[in-house]
């Protein structure tokens, strides 16, 4: 491991620690500084706030090493690793979303429209190779599909860290990916036909 991402590792698990007993808006860098055998300047060398430090660890920690290698066969089970990360942090998981809720979404956003733009886009190009009318929709509505999808799984995922992740994160992933393929292949669907019968 590098010195430089070394030492991100060790501001990031002060800011871990110090979550389990205070606020995360409570929190200051100074605070995280001192925990982490730092000074501010080397703080702000590698983050710019608190809430990069925060985006940084939500990456690194839970998104990046299970939504990857993300696809159409894997995405629930990916997305159980993803709430089994979350769960194994739980202290500073339900603290960052209760008191910084707009800034953790805007990091899950990004993620799941993603993924959900690849999902949409694997079905387009399937009702290409199958001759059928889902090829018709068109891109901007195609975001507008996968965005609706981002915010529904992201609501519902704030929702299970607020709660106190009392659901087992496999019962969740499945529930997801049951309503998610059943209601993604159907919103596109009505959104081909409406498009084929303007034609």
């Amino acid at each position: 491991m590098s010195e430089v991402l070394n030492t991100k590792r060790i501001i990031a698990q002060s800011l871990k620690e110090l979550s389990e007993t205070k606020p995360f808006d409570k929190i200051s860098v100074g605070e995280i500084a001192a925990k982490s055998n730092v000074n501010r300047q080397t703080f702000y060398y590698h983050f710019q706030d608190k809430y990069d430090l925060l985006k940084w660890i939500y990456k690194e920690d839970f998104f990046l090493p299970y939504l990857t290698d993300i696809s159409m066969d894997n995405w629930d089970t990916c997305l159980e690793g993803l709430l089994d990360a979350i769960s194994r942090e739980r202290a500073f998981s339900i603290n960052t979303i209760r008191h910084t809720e707009a800034d953790v979404k805007e990091i899950f956003l990004q993620d799941t429209e993603a993924i959900f733009t690849s999902a949409i886009e694997y079905l387009r190009v399937q009702s290409v190779d199958n001759e059928r009318t889902l090829s018709l929709v068109e891109e901007e509505e195609q975001r507008f599909i996968a965005r609706f999808f981002a915010y529904g799984v992201c609501g519902m995922l704030i929702e299970w860290i607020e709660r106190g992740m009392k659901e087992d994160s496999r019962t969740v992933a499945t529930r997801m990916r049951m309503l998610l393929d059943t209601c993604k292949e159907l919103a596109y669907k009505q959104v081909s036909r409406q498009r084929n019968e303007n034609l």
